[in-house]
Protein backbone atom coordinates (compact mmCIF):
# COMPACT_ATOMS: atom_id res chain seq x y z
CA UNK A 1 0.00 0.00 0.00
CA UNK A 2 1.25 3.66 -0.60
CA UNK A 3 2.62 5.61 2.34
CA UNK A 4 -0.26 7.20 3.81
CA UNK A 5 -0.61 11.50 3.74
CA UNK A 6 -2.32 13.17 6.91
CA UNK A 7 -3.55 16.31 6.40
CA UNK A 8 -3.50 18.87 9.88
CA UNK A 9 -5.91 21.30 8.81
CA UNK A 10 -6.55 23.16 11.86
CA UNK A 11 -8.71 26.72 11.30
CA UNK A 12 -11.82 28.11 9.64
CA UNK A 13 -13.27 26.62 6.58
CA UNK A 14 -11.26 28.72 4.30
CA UNK A 15 -8.14 26.70 6.64
CA UNK A 16 -10.02 23.30 6.04
CA UNK A 17 -11.55 23.00 2.66
CA UNK A 18 -8.52 23.20 0.54
CA UNK A 19 -7.08 20.47 2.31
CA UNK A 20 -9.96 17.90 2.42
CA UNK A 21 -10.06 18.94 -1.35
CA UNK A 22 -6.32 18.19 -1.71
CA UNK A 23 -7.05 14.70 0.58
CA UNK A 24 -10.24 13.35 -1.46
CA UNK A 25 -7.99 14.07 -4.92
CA UNK A 26 -5.09 11.79 -2.75
CA UNK A 27 -7.42 9.43 -1.65
CA UNK A 28 -8.84 9.04 -5.21
CA UNK A 29 -5.43 7.60 -6.16
CA UNK A 30 -5.61 4.63 -3.83
CA UNK A 31 -3.70 6.70 -0.85
CA UNK A 32 -5.22 6.73 2.69
CA UNK A 33 -5.75 10.42 3.44
CA UNK A 34 -6.78 11.79 6.54
CA UNK A 35 -7.60 15.03 7.16
CA UNK A 36 -7.24 16.33 10.93
CA UNK A 37 -9.48 18.93 12.24
CA UNK A 38 -12.15 20.62 14.82
CA UNK A 39 -15.72 18.37 14.54
CA UNK A 40 -17.53 21.06 12.72
CA UNK A 41 -15.79 20.12 9.34
CA UNK A 42 -16.20 16.80 10.04
CA UNK A 43 -18.97 16.44 7.02
CA UNK A 44 -17.20 18.86 5.00
CA UNK A 45 -13.94 16.41 4.74
CA UNK A 46 -15.83 13.39 4.31
CA UNK A 47 -18.30 14.98 1.54
CA UNK A 48 -14.18 15.01 -0.16
CA UNK A 49 -13.54 11.66 0.19
CA UNK A 50 -10.93 11.90 2.70
CA UNK A 51 -10.72 9.97 6.35
CA UNK A 52 -12.14 12.45 9.06
CA UNK A 53 -9.86 12.86 12.53
CA UNK A 54 -11.76 15.11 14.56
CA UNK A 55 -10.42 17.64 17.80
CA UNK A 56 -13.80 18.18 19.38
CA UNK A 57 -15.47 21.44 18.37
CA UNK A 58 -13.57 24.39 19.19
CA UNK A 59 -15.38 27.45 16.40
CA UNK A 60 -17.20 29.22 19.43
CA UNK A 61 -13.97 29.52 21.43
CA UNK A 62 -12.72 31.72 18.41
CA UNK A 63 -16.14 33.64 18.65
CA UNK A 64 -15.12 34.35 22.29
CA UNK A 65 -11.82 34.98 22.24
CA UNK A 66 -12.39 36.88 19.35
CA UNK A 67 -15.03 39.55 21.26
CA UNK A 68 -12.23 40.17 24.22
CA UNK A 69 -10.01 42.62 24.72
CA UNK A 70 -7.29 40.40 22.72
CA UNK A 71 -9.70 40.10 19.68
CA UNK A 72 -10.57 44.08 19.82
CA UNK A 73 -6.88 44.59 19.83
CA UNK A 74 -6.24 42.46 17.03
CA UNK A 75 -8.45 44.41 14.69
CA UNK A 76 -6.02 47.31 15.21
CA UNK A 77 -2.34 45.26 15.24
CA UNK A 78 -0.94 42.98 13.49
CA UNK A 79 1.69 41.92 16.34
CA UNK A 80 -1.69 41.00 18.23
CA UNK A 81 -2.68 38.71 15.45
CA UNK A 82 -0.63 36.26 16.43
CA UNK A 83 -1.07 35.82 19.72
CA UNK A 84 -4.76 35.70 19.58
CA UNK A 85 -4.33 32.62 17.39
CA UNK A 86 -1.70 31.01 19.20
CA UNK A 87 -4.41 31.40 22.40
CA UNK A 88 -6.85 29.42 20.64
CA UNK A 89 -4.08 26.78 19.55
CA UNK A 90 -3.68 26.30 23.28
CA UNK A 91 -6.56 24.94 23.78
CA UNK A 92 -6.35 22.17 21.15
CA UNK A 93 -3.01 21.37 22.52
CA UNK A 94 -4.29 18.18 23.93
CA UNK A 95 -6.57 16.83 21.47
CA UNK A 96 -3.74 17.80 18.41
CA UNK A 97 -0.86 15.93 20.56
CA UNK A 98 -2.94 12.74 20.62
CA UNK A 99 -3.92 12.79 17.16
CA UNK A 100 0.20 13.00 16.49
CA UNK A 101 0.40 9.84 18.59
CA UNK A 102 -1.80 7.79 15.56
CA UNK A 103 0.22 9.38 12.89
CA UNK A 104 2.06 5.98 11.83
CA UNK A 105 6.27 6.50 10.75
CA UNK A 106 6.75 7.59 7.47
CA UNK A 107 3.73 9.20 6.75
CA UNK A 108 3.28 12.33 4.58
CA UNK A 109 2.26 14.90 7.01
CA UNK A 110 0.51 17.95 4.81
CA UNK A 111 0.40 21.15 7.13
CA UNK A 112 -1.35 24.69 7.26
CA UNK A 113 0.46 27.61 9.29
CA UNK A 114 -1.37 26.87 12.41
CA UNK A 115 0.32 23.39 13.16
CA UNK A 116 3.64 23.88 11.35
CA UNK A 117 5.55 23.15 14.39
CA UNK A 118 3.71 20.22 15.57
CA UNK A 119 4.24 18.46 11.93
CA UNK A 120 7.95 19.44 12.38
CA UNK A 121 7.85 17.45 15.58
CA UNK A 122 6.68 14.32 13.65
CA UNK A 123 9.32 14.56 11.48
CA UNK A 124 11.67 14.94 14.16
CA UNK A 125 10.19 11.84 16.14
CA UNK A 126 9.03 9.25 13.17
CA UNK A 127 10.82 10.23 10.02
CA UNK A 128 7.79 11.57 8.52
CA UNK A 129 8.22 13.95 5.69
CA UNK A 130 6.40 17.25 6.05
CA UNK A 131 4.78 19.76 3.54
CA UNK A 132 3.29 23.11 4.00
CA UNK A 133 0.38 24.35 2.03
CA UNK A 134 -0.27 28.14 2.48
CA UNK A 135 -3.49 30.18 1.48
CA UNK A 136 -2.18 33.97 1.98
CA UNK A 137 1.15 35.81 1.80
CA UNK A 138 2.95 35.43 4.89
CA UNK A 139 6.54 34.54 3.59
CA UNK A 140 8.91 36.74 4.00
CA UNK A 141 9.68 39.09 1.31
CA UNK A 142 10.69 42.87 0.65
CA UNK A 143 8.30 43.10 -2.08
CA UNK A 144 5.68 45.16 -0.65
CA UNK A 145 2.46 43.59 -2.71
CA UNK A 146 3.57 39.92 -2.16
CA UNK A 147 3.50 40.20 2.14
CA UNK A 148 -0.09 40.58 4.28
CA UNK A 149 1.90 43.57 5.74
CA UNK A 150 3.40 44.92 2.59
CA UNK A 151 1.89 48.47 3.56
CA UNK A 152 4.08 48.63 6.79
CA UNK A 153 7.61 47.68 4.54
CA UNK A 154 8.90 51.09 4.87
CA UNK A 155 11.98 52.72 6.59
CA UNK A 156 14.87 50.99 4.18
CA UNK A 157 15.65 46.84 3.90
CA UNK A 158 17.32 46.13 7.21
CA UNK A 159 13.57 46.67 9.32
CA UNK A 160 11.35 45.53 6.54
CA UNK A 161 13.53 42.25 6.25
CA UNK A 162 13.71 42.06 10.09
CA UNK A 163 9.63 42.51 10.32
CA UNK A 164 8.65 40.14 7.45
CA UNK A 165 11.12 37.37 8.88
CA UNK A 166 9.76 37.63 12.44
CA UNK A 167 6.36 37.18 11.39
CA UNK A 168 6.87 34.22 9.57
CA UNK A 169 8.90 32.84 12.15
CA UNK A 170 5.85 34.50 14.33
CA UNK A 171 3.51 31.79 12.38
CA UNK A 172 5.29 29.03 11.48
CA UNK A 173 5.14 28.81 15.56
CA UNK A 174 1.68 29.08 16.19
CA UNK A 175 1.24 25.52 17.40
CA UNK A 176 4.31 25.66 20.03
CA UNK A 177 1.99 24.41 22.80
CA UNK A 178 0.90 21.02 20.64
CA UNK A 179 4.48 20.65 19.79
CA UNK A 180 5.79 21.15 23.37
CA UNK A 181 3.34 18.51 24.74
CA UNK A 182 4.17 15.97 21.74
CA UNK A 183 8.11 16.76 22.32
CA UNK A 184 7.74 15.97 26.32
CA UNK A 185 6.26 12.28 25.41
CA UNK A 186 8.49 12.02 22.50
CA UNK A 187 11.88 12.92 24.86
CA UNK A 188 12.69 15.57 22.23
CA UNK A 189 14.60 18.99 22.91
CA UNK A 190 12.42 21.94 22.31
CA UNK A 191 14.02 24.20 19.80
CA UNK A 192 13.22 28.14 19.24
CA UNK A 193 11.38 29.47 17.14
CA UNK A 194 14.17 30.59 13.98
CA UNK A 195 15.27 27.24 14.54
CA UNK A 196 11.75 25.65 13.87
CA UNK A 197 11.35 27.97 10.67
CA UNK A 198 14.44 27.23 9.18
CA UNK A 199 14.42 23.75 9.72
CA UNK A 200 10.93 23.56 8.36
CA UNK A 201 11.81 25.94 5.48
CA UNK A 202 14.07 23.18 4.36
CA UNK A 203 10.64 20.69 3.36
CA UNK A 204 8.10 22.06 0.35
CA UNK A 205 5.88 24.99 1.32
CA UNK A 206 2.84 25.26 -1.44
CA UNK A 207 1.51 28.49 -1.73
CA UNK A 208 -1.82 27.95 -2.59
CA UNK A 209 -2.78 31.31 -4.17
CA UNK A 210 -3.32 32.67 -7.38
CA UNK A 211 -0.25 34.51 -8.48
CA UNK A 212 -2.46 37.46 -9.95
CA UNK A 213 -3.79 37.93 -6.52
CA UNK A 214 -0.04 37.40 -4.47
CA UNK A 215 2.76 38.47 -7.26
CA UNK A 216 5.37 35.66 -7.19
CA UNK A 217 8.48 37.17 -5.21
CA UNK A 218 12.30 36.56 -6.21
CA UNK A 219 13.08 36.37 -2.49
CA UNK A 220 10.81 33.86 -0.92
CA UNK A 221 12.20 30.60 0.46
CA UNK A 222 13.71 28.14 -2.16
CA UNK A 223 11.70 25.65 -1.09
CA UNK A 224 8.26 27.46 -1.92
CA UNK A 225 6.07 26.49 -5.13
CA UNK A 226 3.64 28.69 -6.08
CA UNK A 227 0.42 26.32 -7.41
CA UNK A 228 -2.34 28.56 -7.53
CA UNK A 229 -5.76 28.34 -5.39
CA UNK A 230 -7.20 24.92 -4.53
CA UNK A 231 -10.59 25.06 -5.29
CA UNK A 232 -13.49 22.62 -4.93
CA UNK A 233 -14.80 20.99 -8.27
CA UNK A 234 -18.37 22.26 -9.11
CA UNK A 235 -20.54 19.47 -9.87
CA UNK A 236 -21.26 19.72 -13.42
CA UNK A 237 -25.44 19.40 -12.45
CA UNK A 238 -25.45 21.62 -9.90
CA UNK A 239 -28.46 24.02 -10.15
CA UNK A 240 -29.41 26.24 -7.10
CA UNK A 241 -31.91 24.84 -4.69
CA UNK A 242 -34.86 26.84 -3.60
CA UNK A 243 -35.62 29.64 -2.73
CA UNK A 244 -32.53 30.70 -4.19
CA UNK A 245 -33.27 29.65 -7.57
CA UNK A 246 -36.50 31.64 -7.99
CA UNK A 247 -34.59 34.43 -6.44
CA UNK A 248 -32.03 34.48 -9.11
CA UNK A 249 -34.81 33.94 -11.79
CA UNK A 250 -36.79 37.14 -10.51
CA UNK A 251 -34.59 40.10 -11.57
CA UNK A 252 -31.36 41.16 -12.47
CA UNK A 253 -28.66 38.92 -11.22
CA UNK A 254 -28.09 40.24 -7.50
CA UNK A 255 -25.20 40.89 -5.28
CA UNK A 256 -23.61 38.26 -2.53
CA UNK A 257 -22.77 39.63 0.91
CA UNK A 258 -21.29 37.79 2.93
CA UNK A 259 -18.56 37.14 6.26
CA UNK A 260 -17.26 33.52 5.88
CA UNK A 261 -17.05 32.01 8.97
CA UNK A 262 -17.57 35.66 10.60
CA UNK A 263 -21.23 35.51 9.39
CA UNK A 264 -22.76 33.73 12.08
CA UNK A 265 -21.10 35.75 14.72
CA UNK A 266 -22.90 38.79 13.50
CA UNK A 267 -26.44 37.47 14.23
CA UNK A 268 -29.67 39.23 13.41
CA UNK A 269 -27.80 42.09 13.95
CA UNK A 270 -25.66 41.72 10.44
CA UNK A 271 -28.57 40.46 8.91
CA UNK A 272 -30.75 43.74 9.35
CA UNK A 273 -27.44 45.72 8.92
CA UNK A 274 -28.05 44.05 5.09
CA UNK A 275 -31.53 44.43 4.47
CA UNK A 276 -30.99 48.22 5.58
CA UNK A 277 -28.31 48.66 2.99
CA UNK A 278 -30.17 46.71 0.08
CA UNK A 279 -32.65 48.93 0.43
CA UNK A 280 -30.74 51.84 0.29
CA UNK A 281 -28.74 50.53 -2.89
CA UNK A 282 -31.66 49.31 -4.10
CA UNK A 283 -29.92 46.08 -5.28
CA UNK A 284 -30.88 42.48 -5.13
CA UNK A 285 -28.90 40.69 -2.33
CA UNK A 286 -28.01 36.99 -1.38
CA UNK A 287 -26.53 36.07 2.12
CA UNK A 288 -26.15 33.14 3.96
CA UNK A 289 -28.96 32.30 6.19
CA UNK A 290 -28.51 32.89 10.08
CA UNK A 291 -28.03 29.45 11.97
CA UNK A 292 -31.13 27.60 13.17
CA UNK A 293 -33.05 29.84 10.37
CA UNK A 294 -34.14 28.29 6.92
CA UNK A 295 -33.67 30.08 3.96
CA UNK A 296 -36.21 32.22 2.96
CA UNK A 297 -36.98 35.70 0.75
CA UNK A 298 -37.87 37.70 3.59
CA UNK A 299 -38.43 40.78 1.40
CA UNK A 300 -38.20 42.20 -1.88
CA UNK A 301 -35.04 42.96 -2.33
CA UNK A 302 -33.24 39.97 0.00
CA UNK A 303 -32.94 35.90 -0.53
CA UNK A 304 -31.16 33.98 2.37
CA UNK A 305 -29.97 30.52 1.35
CA UNK A 306 -28.17 27.72 3.17
CA UNK A 307 -24.89 26.71 1.92
CA UNK A 308 -23.60 26.78 -1.45
CA UNK A 309 -20.42 26.61 -3.69
CA UNK A 310 -19.30 29.84 -4.14
CA UNK A 311 -17.36 29.05 -7.15
CA UNK A 312 -21.20 27.73 -8.53
CA UNK A 313 -22.44 30.63 -7.78
CA UNK A 314 -20.58 33.68 -7.94
CA UNK A 315 -19.97 33.36 -11.97
CA UNK A 316 -24.15 33.64 -11.72
CA UNK A 317 -23.83 37.29 -9.79
CA UNK A 318 -23.74 40.93 -9.92
CA UNK A 319 -20.86 40.65 -7.90
CA UNK A 320 -19.59 39.92 -4.53
CA UNK A 321 -19.09 41.65 -0.96
CA UNK A 322 -17.09 39.50 1.56
CA UNK A 323 -14.68 39.52 4.21
CA UNK A 324 -11.28 39.19 2.51
CA UNK A 325 -11.01 35.16 3.45
CA UNK A 326 -8.33 33.61 1.02
CA UNK A 327 -10.93 31.21 -0.38
CA UNK A 328 -13.91 33.35 -0.90
CA UNK A 329 -11.53 36.12 -2.11
CA UNK A 330 -10.19 33.27 -4.75
CA UNK A 331 -13.70 32.34 -5.74
CA UNK A 332 -14.65 35.87 -6.28
CA UNK A 333 -11.50 36.52 -8.68
CA UNK A 334 -12.13 33.38 -10.19
CA UNK A 335 -16.13 33.89 -11.16
CA UNK A 336 -15.03 37.14 -13.52
CA UNK A 337 -17.43 39.28 -11.21
CA UNK A 338 -16.77 42.51 -9.45
CA UNK A 339 -15.82 42.20 -5.75
CA UNK A 340 -15.16 44.25 -2.52
CA UNK A 341 -14.04 43.58 1.07
CA UNK A 342 -15.14 44.36 4.60
CA UNK A 343 -12.27 42.83 6.56
CA UNK A 344 -11.60 42.41 9.98
CA UNK A 345 -8.28 40.52 10.51
CA UNK A 346 -5.59 38.62 9.34
CA UNK A 347 -4.81 38.42 6.19
CA UNK A 348 -8.50 39.85 5.29
CA UNK A 349 -7.35 43.12 5.04
CA UNK A 350 -4.66 42.68 2.58
CA UNK A 351 -6.62 40.85 0.12
CA UNK A 352 -9.07 43.67 0.43
CA UNK A 353 -6.05 45.67 -0.28
CA UNK A 354 -5.23 43.72 -3.63
CA UNK A 355 -8.46 43.63 -4.93
CA UNK A 356 -8.78 47.16 -4.94
CA UNK A 357 -4.85 47.75 -6.62
CA UNK A 358 -6.24 44.67 -9.09
CA UNK A 359 -9.37 47.03 -10.08
CA UNK A 360 -11.74 44.56 -9.51
CA UNK A 361 -13.58 46.36 -7.12
CA UNK A 362 -13.21 49.51 -4.75
CA UNK A 363 -10.93 49.98 -1.62
CA UNK A 364 -12.16 47.80 1.28
CA UNK A 365 -13.93 48.91 4.38
CA UNK A 366 -12.82 47.86 7.56
CA UNK A 367 -15.74 45.37 9.51
CA UNK A 368 -15.93 47.88 12.37
CA UNK A 369 -16.71 50.73 10.01
CA UNK A 370 -19.39 49.05 8.22
CA UNK A 371 -23.05 51.07 8.46
CA UNK A 372 -25.67 50.42 5.99
CA UNK A 373 -24.55 53.40 3.90
CA UNK A 374 -21.34 51.94 3.52
CA UNK A 375 -22.13 48.82 2.73
CA UNK A 376 -24.93 49.82 0.49
CA UNK A 377 -22.22 51.43 -1.19
CA UNK A 378 -19.90 48.56 -1.93
CA UNK A 379 -22.90 46.43 -2.80
CA UNK A 380 -23.26 49.37 -5.80
CA UNK A 381 -19.67 49.06 -6.59
CA UNK A 382 -19.69 46.08 -6.68
CA UNK A 383 -23.08 45.62 -8.92
CA UNK A 384 -22.00 48.72 -11.40
CA UNK A 385 -19.66 48.86 -14.27
CA UNK A 386 -16.59 50.58 -13.14
CA UNK A 387 -14.51 47.36 -12.13
CA UNK A 388 -16.48 44.99 -14.39
CA UNK A 389 -14.76 44.97 -17.42
CA UNK A 390 -11.31 44.56 -15.42
CA UNK A 391 -13.01 41.86 -13.53
CA UNK A 392 -13.68 39.37 -16.32
CA UNK A 393 -10.03 39.82 -17.33
CA UNK A 394 -8.56 38.80 -13.92
CA UNK A 395 -10.89 36.27 -13.65
CA UNK A 396 -9.86 34.36 -17.25
CA UNK A 397 -6.03 35.03 -15.49
CA UNK A 398 -7.06 33.34 -12.55
CA UNK A 399 -8.96 30.49 -14.16
CA UNK A 400 -6.17 29.77 -16.28
CA UNK A 401 -4.08 28.13 -12.88
CA UNK A 402 -5.60 24.38 -11.41
CA UNK A 403 -3.93 24.31 -8.22
CA UNK A 404 -4.95 21.55 -7.17
CA UNK A 405 -3.06 19.98 -9.79
CA UNK A 406 -0.55 21.91 -9.14
CA UNK A 407 -0.83 20.55 -5.37
CA UNK A 408 -0.75 17.43 -6.31
CA UNK A 409 2.17 17.45 -8.40
CA UNK A 410 4.03 18.76 -5.46
CA UNK A 411 3.26 16.12 -2.88
CA UNK A 412 3.88 13.19 -5.46
CA UNK A 413 7.18 14.37 -6.09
Amino acid sequence: MAAPVTFLAIGSRGDVEPMAVLAGAVAARGRPATVVAVDEYAALVRAHGAAFRGLGSAMDEVARLGGGWLGRLAYRTPVAQPVLLRRWLAGLAGPLASALDEVPPETLVVTGVASRDAALALTEDRGCRMATVLHTAVLPTLRADSHLEGHRLRGGTRPATAFTRWYWASVSGLSRATSAAFRRRAGLRRPGARAVTASADRYPILLAADPVLIPPAADWPASCVQTGAIRPPVPADWAPPEPLHSFLAAGEPPVFVGLGSLNDAGGTAWLELIAAATRLAGRRVVTPALPGYEPAVPGEWLCTTGPVPHDALFPRLAGVVHHGGAGTTAAGLRAGVPSACAPAVFDQHYHGRRLAALGVGPPPVPLPRLTPERLAGLIAAVAGDAHRRRAAEVGREARGTDGTAAALAELER
